[in-house]
């Protein structure tokens, strides 16, 4: 009889482990990817140097403070523009990797009024450099127009 006691408490107290220990949790992304980020770009007479100010506003939810300075030289004068994207709902989808896309009314230098849709997956790398890098293939869709263009940009963490 003992024995039998002694089996079924045994057995009991294997069956009764912690449930919330072996529960699965869902993890937050969003702060590996937090800090300072930028890339600069020459095509011809056009360089333009971009900066991603990333921060965390909830669980795998990003906020990117994205500014983009243009400049142009023609005929020995440098013409410049700012746009800055107000990101405020990318999501961070795991480890390594998030997803923008998003319509945004642009601020800009320039009189018009721009609005775009922001698509693309940013990957997180370590550079030959040993620095955190986050690649991206970014769509840029005019609203008004359906235009789209299309950048394959590569920020390095400041």
């Amino acid at each position: 009889m003992r024995k039998l006691l002694v089996l079924c408490l045994i057995v009991f107290l294997v069956s009764c482990k912690d449930k919330d220990k072996d529960a699965a949790v869902d993890p937050d992304f969003a702060p590996g990817f937090v800090g300072s980020y930028n890339t600069t770009t020459v095509d011809g007479i056009t360089t333009t140097v971009q900066d991603w100010d990333i921060t965390t506003t909830e669980k795998n939810i990003l906020a990117i403070n994205y500014t983009k300075s243009i400049k142009v030289a023609v005929s020995g004068t440098v013409i410049t523009a700012v746009q800055i994207f107000p990101l405020v709902n990318v999501k961070a989808t795991a480890e390594d990797s998030f997803t923008i896309d998003e319509v945004v009314d642009v601020q800009q230098t320039t009189q018009n009024a721009l609005r775009q849709r922001l698509q693309g997956v940013a990957t997180k790398v370590t550079n030959a450099a040993g620095k955190a890098q986050l690649n991206i293939t970014l769509d840029y869709t005019t609203s008004s127009t359906g235009v789209k263009e299309e950048a394959y940009l590569e920020f390095k963490k400041k």
